[in-house]
């Protein structure tokens, strides 16, 4: 029996000894990686936490710091745009009806602004406004006059007839040199921010019991003497709404202040940040806020005068992540502004998946441990002779087929897959060729949808042109018939002439377009015809002179000159390039000379300016396309201009040159081929 029973017992003791070491070796190896991964996920996770906070606040305070900066940054440059339109005489400061007009178009296309306004010498106020607050939010023009008694009116503008109606009239004295915007600007001498200042008009629904904030400017004319200060002004009510809908929508709040801690703005509805505030001529500090978190934060600040960073704190039990920052107004103030989080808003969601996950791992570990006993004596075997199969694979025996001994369904199923792939996997190769193929026969057909696509455009351009060359003209007749009929008013007269040089223009860039896309096309040439060049130089003068009236333009034509074998309308629009260009470079008042004569078979085309020059190194690339060089800063045109020159002198076999002038100047030489021979 001895005998018998000896050989059983090592093999019972290997299969006991065998599952047991499987057992403890992964509880040893597992316990340790569960604590530990535990203990590191918990790390992790709280960082994460924190990172999300950080996360949340930098979108919050993005959309806060965008919303600001916009904020404030349109009366800035709507103050800088009228005191150069007054400056140029195109807001009609001796028309008080035509400019609150013109101010009221100013306020419809920026919805942020309250007030844009003028205020006159004699205490005059001329205003466009849109009203901060009430049910009825059309637009408003605003005057008061001496004529008047200084009273303060209101007039309602009717969003269909555009047509104003008084709706309110204050006798309130009001006197514009007595009002802070004023105040500054003069005292400054020049672009201003004023202080937060309460709103003394008088509406019937009480749309300006608000408080504004703005820039203004003074006007002065040649002499010095002052035209009347400019202002754009908005109502702080606007960021209360703003930050009120933000705190609503991400659970926190927010606020505006100024550098020395006085509230502008707060996303609470707390009436210490209202109208009140300014009773007696002070506003509330952040410090001394009714609400503690925010007293809390302002308290920190001013305290420690960060001018941006991020902070957790504990106020009241709750924890709170706040992230201020600084952003100081061009010409004014610097504005601290400030975002605040509770923890219940990036926290809680992340405790609980910490917590399930902890509660999963554990749960997994030890169902782990159990199917891992039982699965290691049934998988390892059939996973060699699948690994032993996929070695042949590797070595391109495509006909290997898998091994089907394996009692575990899911093994087997895998290996009849690997079969299946392999035998296919030869079909796959064979099948890449003809996709190649199809994919190449694609892109043909995607090159030519391409080119039809730019046929269409083609199409389109010559449309657009056609379309708008219409109206220009009809724009041209009555620029003219202005111009005749307002020679004796000047302001009218420089309308016309404004008009007349805007439809110019226009049509201009229009032959430009259409000349560079009449080249572009495919196997182009000229189709030379006689040309007279006196009436050819006539009319680029004539139409010339209508790009700029600043200019005086001398032509010079040698008597007697022959026809010219060209394109007329290519040469038209050469000439007019090089005249553009020598009238947008020269200084107001300079004299450009245009003067063609015959020489050596060659007609000549001699165009000179008295700008400041070409510097040598640029001038090899003015006849490139889109190049621009130093002198080019500030001025309009896309560098296509010359570019378009070079080309269809090319197409007529001329030359150009490019000369310099002494003391200063440039001098473009044109020569034509009386008998062009086309080039393609």
């Amino acid at each position: 029996m001895h005998r018998l029973y000896t050989p059983d017992l090592p093999m019972f003791t290997r299969r006991l000894a065998l599952r047991t070491f499987l057992t403890l070796a992964l509880l040893a190896v597992l316990l340790p990686l569960v604590l530990a991964s535990s203990s590191l996920f918990y790390r992790s996770a709280t960082g994460a936490m924190e990172e999300f906070a950080l996360q949340l606040a930098d979108e919050v305070s993005g959309r806060v710091r965008e919303k600001v900066v916009s904020f404030f940054d349109v009366p800035q440059r709507v103050v800088a745009f009228n005191v150069e339109q007054v400056r140029a005489g195109y807001l009609m400061v001796q028309q008080p009806d035509v400019l609150m007009r013109q101010f009221m178009l100013q306020i419809d296309q920026q919805p942020q602004l309250t007030f844009i306004s003028m205020g006159m010498p004699d205490g005059q106020y001329y205003a466009g406004s849109r009203p901060p607050l009430g049910e009825d939010r059309a637009l408003r023009m605003l005057r008061a006059r001496i004529s008047d008694g200084r009273a303060m009116e209101v007039l309602r503008i009717d969003a269909v007839s555009r047509e104003p109606t008084l709706i309110s009239r204050s006798e309130v004295g009001f006197d514009a040199r007595t009002r802070p915007w004023y105040q500054s600007a003069i005292a400054n001498d020049g672009v201003a921010w004023y202080a937060p200042y309460r709103y003394m008009i008088n509406d019937v629904q009480g749309a300006y019991a608000a408080i504004g904030m703005g820039i203004s400017a003074p006007v002065r004319s040649r002499d010095g003497s002052l035209i009347g200060v400019v202002t754009a002004d908005v109502a702080l009510s606007q960021l209360n709404e703003f930050l009120a809908a933000l705190a609503s929508e991400s659970g926190g709040r927010a606020f505006l202040a100024e550098a020395s801690g006085e509230l502008l703005a707060m996303s609470s509805h707390d009436p210490s940040a209202g109208v009140s505030a300014l009773v007696d001529g002070q506003r509330v500090r952040i410090d001394q806020s009714r609400d503690p978190v925010m007293r809390a934060l302002g308290q920190h600040i001013l305290q420690s005068g960060q001018r941006e960073g991020n902070r957790f704190m504990d106020v009241d039990g709750v924890r709170h992540l706040a992230r201020w920052w600084t952003h100081a107004l061009d010409r004014g103030p610097a504005l601290t502004m400030a975002i605040i989080l509770p923890e219940s808003r990036f926290n809680t969601p992340l405790r609980g998946v910490l917590r399930n996950t902890i509660y999963t791992t554990l749960a997994v570990l030890l169902a782990s441990v159990l199917f891992s006993v039982f699965v290691a004596s049934r998988l390892v075997r059939p996973l060699q002779v699948l690994s032993d199969w996929a070695v042949r694979l590797t070595q391109s025996d495509w006909n290997a087929q898998a091994p089907k001994s394996s009692p575990i369904r899911e093994l087997r199923s895998l290996a009849d897959s690997m079969g299946y792939m392999a035998g296919h996997l030869k079909e796959h190769a064979e099948d890449l060729e003809q996709m190649v193929a199809q994919r190449t026969q694609e892109l043909e057909s995607a090159v030519a949808s391409i080119e039809q696509t730019l046929t269409d455009q083609r199409h389109f351009i010559a449309m657009l042109s056609h379309e708008v060359r219409s109206p220009l003209a009809v724009i041209n007749t009555a620029g003219q018939l202005l111009a005749l009929r307002s020679k004796d008013v000047p302001a009218q007269l420089a309308l016309a002439q404004r008009i007349l040089r805007g439809s110019a223009r226009l049509s201009y860039f229009f032959d430009n377009c259409l000349t560079q896309d009449r080249i572009d096309s495919h196997n182009f040439a000229v189709e030379p015809v006689p040309v007279d060049v006196g009436e050819l130089c006539l009319w680029v003068t004539e139409n010339g002179g209508q790009l700029s009236a600043e200019h005086p333009l001398y032509l010079t034509v040698e008597p007697g000159l022959p026809s010219l074998n060209g394109d007329p309308v290519l040469l038209r629009v050469m000439l007019m390039n090089v005249l553009s260009n020598a009238f947008k470079y020269s200084e107001v008042g300079a004299t450009v000379s245009f003067s063609v004569h015959q020489q050596e078979g060659q007609c000549r085309f001699v165009i000179e300016d008295e700008g400041p020059g070409i510097p040598l190194e640029e001038q090899t690339l003015v006849f490139e396309k889109y190049r621009r060089g130093r002198t080019a800063e500030g001025k309009p045109g896309a560098g296509l201009g010359l570019a378009l020159v070079k080309r269809i002198v090319d197409l007529h076999g001329g030359a150009v040159q490019l000369q310099a002038v002494q003391p200063q100047g440039t001098r473009f030489v044109i020569d034509i081929p009386l008998n062009v021979t086309p080039v393609a």
